[in-house]
């Protein structure tokens, strides 16, 4: 039954306003996984994790730090090269 003085559990008002505020938070909470899980975003976050690798915050450059990445990925380059032709 309903509660005294308000609009209860039986009340088809009450339960439509419930249901759309439902609906509303579900819409907003599928809006958010969807930007978190976008190719774009997560190349974005990617990108400047990469970034906070090689450059320091005064926006210098980590020399060891670049020269390492830098050698990974020639590597990597000469990898799929010879994977190519061979």
């Amino acid at each position: 039954m309903g509660k005294v003085g308000g609009a209860g559990p039986s009340d088809p008002a009450a339960l439509e306003a419930q249901i759309e505020e439902a609906r509303a938070q579900l819409a907003l909470t599928i809006d958010a996984i969807a930007a978190r899980v976008a190719p774009a975003a997560i190349a974005t976050q990617a990108k400047s994790r990469a970034r906070a690798i090689v450059i320091n915050p005064d926006g210098t450059i980590k020399r060891d730090k670049a020269v390492i990445v830098g050698g990974v990925g020639l590597m990597f380059t000469l990898f799929l090269a010879w994977r190519r032709f061979h």
